[in-house]
């Protein structure tokens, strides 16, 4: 009787559908992006020393503009507490600001600067550089589809972070 052919580690019954086929697939992209070679590549690349957390909030205030501490913490489901230490970095560093609210001068929100938008660029031209390795034997149809399937779910999450868990507004 014939073997049944080997599957990788972590693969089910289920692993021919589209979905899982996208999680394994994103689940190796993070891996190789989080790795301390990639994370040395773009850290040489770009000449930015921060840590994986600074660099996340960095790139979170480059998206969604100024923000109250504690509506960063849950927004991004972390203590205050350690989104402050991070903070504190990055203030140190000149790459964000503390400023008073525009509409409540009571409550004070945080920005990025114009030096912590430069950190932010040059880290994804690094990254940029790294998938244009890794990429290079792929067309740029596939590429400009997957970008778009993955702005689209970029879209889908924002979405629901937005409107809470289960796609309906959060009551108030």
């Amino acid at each position: 009787m014939d073997a049944a052919p080997a599957t990788p580690s972590g693969h089910d019954e289920a692993g021919d559908s589209p979905l899982a086929r996208l999680e394994v697939a994103l689940s190796a992209l993070v891996r190789w992006s989080e790795s301390r070679h990639i994370r040395l590549q773009v850290t040489r690349r770009s000449g930015c020393e921060l840590s994986a957390s600074e660099l996340r909030l960095l790139e979170h205030f480059d998206a969604a503009g100024p923000m109250r501490v504690s509506d960063i913490a849950s927004c991004l489901h972390i203590d205050i507490s350690t989104v402050s230490l991070q903070l504190r970095a990055l203030r140190r560093d000149h790459l964000v600001e503390r400023l008073a609210d525009a509409q409540d001068r009571r409550v004070a929100v945080i920005i990025i600067t114009a030096k912590g938008r430069e950190v932010v660029r040059r880290v994804r031209l690094a990254r940029r550089d790294l998938l244009g390795e890794v990429f290079a034997q792929t067309g740029t149809v596939d590429l400009d589809q997957a970008a778009r399937v993955l702005l689209q779910v970029q879209t889908h999450m924002r979405q629901g972070v937005i409107d809470g868990p289960g796609g309906g507004s959060s009551p108030a």
